[in-house]
């Protein structure tokens, strides 16, 4: 054992100061094109003959350290451009610079001028082309070219990639069928705070792409890198200052065609430049913009329960238009000092907030003869994303040291969230619904024709404010150390090792207040700031004749409908086929909500809005920390092998606080009960080998394996120990049990890749992929299963035991009890046909297509029928719901998908055309299998344009959703086999318009 110790030692030692036994010198430069000077990125220098070889920076930089003394051969190569062979002298002590200038690959002899359209392209095929691992860039130069509306829109254009929505706007990455939450989002490697109220997402929209030098996507992470990536790692990056000051700025305006409206503009600056003879860079960006999101939805309610679950039909429809607007501001700073030794330090703050503004308005028409519902809701939300950082990259005892400190926080919270219900009964004749509605399995626009809208007759039946805060601050200290050694020139290598400690600070506290007006809960008086109780004062107000009329009829204690509309009210159709006329006027909205928020009787002992205990079932404190440490060795094999093997370490110990429901919550017509705090904790240390193999047979081909393991923390509230039951008095049915799991694990996947990449000046970058991933622990929610007693709880490992003594739907989080599955096939070519003759060679081309499928285990419920003896009608059916496990394919996990892009260059014009296409994949799964939701494929398309009068003023353009597409939600009986629709949504055509400055 000793004599093993010593010779790893020995080894080790040799390996990192080897260097101090020879002569050895630096060689560094710039890569430029020779045409017009600009710095190519992802270049590649090597040594000939040797292993030794590198690529340039995001500055066109490349260095080449501790070369042994004498002659060399350099080979410089850029794909798109001419290589270039040149020979060194190599000092035994000391630096040489050599900048180098490549020209673009000539056709037939002819001088190609390289586009700008086809300039971003050749730096992300470059880009991909030098890194040792599975990435996927979005270059600098394609952000600012034909700019999409933001980071989350450009990502989604590379392959492997589906986006998730909001208003229309992509807001969420979807990496190989997993949803965002398995996703590990950096700057710079600082790792974005979570913005979801319980999932690990990210909102990316709310990111401005104005800093950023690039996007890399990370398909396979290394040791180095955070290990909660099963799906894979995106980092956003931003650069050092340009030694040249530059000035950029974007003014533009927009039309919605939903709206038909003008109202939208956006406003992008930046500045960069160095000071003091380079030694000191800075950086500004800042962006101003406010968005129309609105969009029109219909849901389609069915009864299923025909002939034993086996038929169904339409019950109710549902209208809803969300009239929203969405404003963002973002402001970044960034100083970056450049040190002796090529050292670099560099201080970054990033500040961005995102509001959303809306008034949602439904209406629900049942079938036959019952009530008609209008519903509002008015709320408004907030997102602000904080990240400072400094950074340094530094030379210490002949390592290279690689550190950063960082905080980082995010909040998003809701500051108004008022709904208001109105019901209008049904009176023959008078409100409600016609009599004489057929039975109707299509068609459901037909409900909408047998209501009355007797509006008069629609009085407020309930309401309810809610308030959520959620924020996440996370403190990160990362150090990284590395040394390059070369024991031959057929053998080089670099060993790395490094450790890093996060801690995060998470809460989400959730209110519910509840006003029952249909009952008679409106309240004369009011709480005043004082505590006294007081006639509440409607004079002056919207709602003064309501006050007089009630006080003229004491018994009618609750306005209409009609109360809350504008003299002149506005109307809306929902997609071309449903009048929602006319719309509630928001301020009387809000004024109701202002004057009564403090009602309660007059004896000051009954209040007009109630707490709702139950909304506290996911109000928590969390403080995660994780401490994680790595080695990693890079072996280089000449020219042909590069291969990283190493292991990374994280430990995860975690405190939960939250509240729970000490006895069931119920009572009539509020909930009644109380909450007390409880906490929990969390412990669990995980090994994560790493193998990466980079094999290079020929100069136009790279061969990328790689097997490594990742991870998946759950979701911030699934951990709890929560416990919420409570039934619904008011139907005598609805028991519900809310559970935490406080020993479910961290989901652990095994990762293998497969990708293949051909290259060339004339053929681009053309990429096939294979992946699979072996899932253990998979985390998921059991929403809503119907069960009895406390056997499937048990089964879960958990001791809670259910309130109550008949059939209640049970939401508790578990361990998918086998391993899970997730594999596909990736295709993706870019490609410049700048070799085509005349006019054919500005095209721009890139497609991408993945298939991807998956299954994991499920728990669910079937029933079971059981024929027992009746003593007067014989055997009588009996139905059982009994408790399966199943396999199913993941949720939001489309099968197919994939993006088409073609771009145009001459003159001073840009334009480009991209097509984005999904198939269907199911949103969520059912217990029962019954009523299982699928989001149905569509294909999208945008349009880009750019014409650059000058150097300093440019014309831009941008069409989204070109042909107003929509998008729609079906529901799935996988028991019996029939599809129907669920809903359909339309967020319309978007347009922008503006002028770009740079100077």
């Amino acid at each position: 054992m000793q004599a093993s110790k010593k010779i790893i030692f020995t080894g080790l030692f040799f390996f990192l100061f080897q260097s101090y036994l020879f002569a050895q010198g630096t060689l560094r430069g710039v890569i430029t094109d020779q045409a017009d000077g600009q710095t190519l990125v992802g270049a590649t220098v090597i040594i000939i003959g040797t292993s030794t070889g590198t690529a340039t920076n995001l500055e066109g930089r490349y260095q080449l350290r501790r070369i042994p003394a004498g002659e060399v051969q350099l080979r410089f190569s850029y794909i798109g451009y001419e290589s270039k062979t040149l020979d060194v002298t190599i000092p035994e002590e000391g630096t040489v610079t050599l900048d180098v200038e490549l020209r673009a690959a000539s056709v037939e002899g002819e001088e190609v001028t390289i586009t700008s359209q086809a300039l971003g392209q050749i730096v992300a095929i470059n880009q991909q082309r030098a890194s040792n691992t599975i990435v996927n860039i979005v270059s600098e130069e394609k952000i600012r070219e034909l700019p999409d509306a933001n980071a989350a829109e450009s990502i989604g254009r590379l392959s492997g990639v589906s986006l998730g929505r909001s208003g229309g706007e992509a807001n969420k990455v979807i990496l190989r069928g997993l949803s965002d939450k398995y996703l590990n989002v950096t700057v710079d490697g600082v790792k974005l705070p979570a913005t979801d109220a319980l999932g690990r997402g990210v909102d990316l929209s709310s990111i401005s792409q104005n800093s950023l030098a690039g996007i890399e996507l990370h398909k396979a992470v290394t040791p180095d890198k955070d290990a909660d990536a099963i799906a894979g790692s995106i980092n956003l990056v931003t650069r050092k200052a340009p030694e040249e000051s530059e000035f950029r700025l974007t003014a533009k305006g927009g039309y919605n065609n939903i709206l038909e409206s003008f109202g939208q503009y956006d406003f992008d600056l930046k500045y960069g430049g160095r000071f003091f003879d380079n030694f000191l860079g800075i950086q500004i960006n800042g962006n101003l913009e406010s968005k129309i999101r609105n969009n029109e939805r219909i849901n389609i309610g069915y009864d299923t329960s025909l002939d034993q679950n086996r038929d169904y039909l339409i019950n109710n429809l549902h209208l809803q238009y969300v009239d929203e607007n969405r404003s963002r501001k973002g402001v970044g700073v960034i100083f970056d000092f450049n040190l002796p030794a090529d050292g670099n330090i560099k201080l970054s703050s990033m500040y961005s907030t995102t509001t959303r503004d809306f008034l949602t308005h439904s209406r629900n028409y049942p079938q036959a003869q019952g009530g008609v519902t209008y519903s509002f809701r008015d709320r408004e939300n907030q997102i602000d994303i904080f990240s400072n950082s400094i950074m340094g990259e530094n030379t210490f005892l002949g390592l290279d040291a690689n550190w950063i400190l960082s905080y980082s926080r995010s909040e998003s919270k809701f500051p108004y969230d008022y709904e208001a219900n109105f019901f209008e009964p049904s009176s023959s004749g008078v409100s409600g619904m016609r009599s004489g509605m057929p039975i109707i399995k299509e068609n459901p626009e037909q409900f909408a024709d047998f209501a009355y809208n007797n509006f008069e007759n629609a009085s407020i039946s309930d309401a309810f404010y809610r308030t959520q805060d959620n924020s996440d601050a996370e403190l990160t200290a990362r150090l990284d150390l590395a040394r390059e050694y070369s024991v031959s020139n057929a053998f080089s290598g670099e060993i790395k090792v490094g450790g890093k400690f996060a801690t995060k600070d998470r809460s989400n506290v959730n209110t519910r207040t509840f006003a029952p007006y249909r009952l008679g809960y409106w309240r004369e008086f009011e709480t005043l700031p004082n505590g006294s109780v007081a006639r509440k004062d409607f004079d002056g107000s919207h709602f003064e004749d309501f006050y007089q009329s009630f006080l003229n009829n004491p018994g009618s204690r609750q306005p209409s409908f009609s109360d809350f509309l504008h003299s002149d009210p506005r109307s809306r159709f929902i997609l071309d086929d449903f009048n929602m006329n006319p719309l509630i006027d928001r301020d009387r909205m809000r004024q109701w909500y202002s004057l009564n928020k403090n009602g309660i009787n007059q004896a000051g002992t009954n209040v007009e809005y109630h707490h709702d205990p139950s909304a506290e079932a996911n109000t928590y404190d969390i403080t995660e920390s994780v401490t994680a440490g790595y080695l990693m060795n890079t072996f280089n094999f000449g020219q042909i092998v590069t291969a990283i093997v190493g292991a990374r370490v994280e430990h995860e110990n975690h405190d939960y606080s939250n509240t729970y429901s000490p006895r069931q919550i119920g009572g009539f017509p509020v909930p009644e009960g109380s909450t007390r705090d409880t906490s929990s904790t969390y412990s669990e240390t995980i090994i994560l080998p790493h193998l990466h193999l980079n094999i290079a047979p020929t100069n136009f081909m790279n061969i990328r394996l790689a097997a490594f393991r990742a991870l998946a923390r759950p979701d911030f509230n699934m951990r709890l120990l929560s416990y919420f039951a409570w039934r619904d008095s008011e139907t005598g049915g609805d028991r519900i049990l809310v559970l935490g799991n406080p020993k479910l694990k961290t989901a652990k996947a095994w990762n293998y890749e497969v990708s293949t990449s051909f290259y060339g000046n004339r053929l681009g970058l053309f990429t096939v992929s294979a992946f699979y991933k072996s899932i253990d622990d998979m985390y998921h929610m059991l929403n809503g299963i119907n069960t009895s007693g406390d056997t499937l709880i048990n089964s879960l490992g958990l001791d809670w035991s259910s309130p109550h003594r008949a059939n209640y739907n049970l939401f508790v989080p578990y361990n998918s009890p086998e391993t899970s599955e997730v594999y596909g096939l990736e295709l993706d070519h870019q490609i410049n046909l700048t070799w085509l003759p005349g006019l054919l060679g500005n095209f721009v081309l890139s497609y991408n297509a993945s298939l991807v499928k998956s299954n994991t285990t499920l728990f669910g419920a079937t029933t079971d029928t059981v024929y027992v003896p009746d003593p007067i009608l014989g055997e009588r059916a009996q139905y059982q719901v009994r408790t399966i496990t199943f396999e199913q394919e993941m949720q939001d996990q489309p099968e197919l998908f994939g993006n088409v892009s073609l771009g145009y260059d001459i003159g001073g014009f840009s334009g480009r055309i991209s097509a984005f296409h999904q198939s269907e994949f199911y949103s969520s799964f059912s217990p029962t299998g019954r009523s299982d939701r699928i989001q149905s494929a569509y294909t999208r398309l945008d349009l880009a344009l750019k014409y650059r009068f000058t150097d300093f003023l440019t014309v831009v353009g941008n069409v989204n959703n070109l042909t107003s597409i929509r998008e729609s939600n079906i529901q799935h009986n996988r028991q019996i086999g029939y599809k129907i629709p669920r809903s359909t949504e339309s967020y319309g055509l978007t347009f922008d318009f503006g002028v770009q400055i740079n100077l």
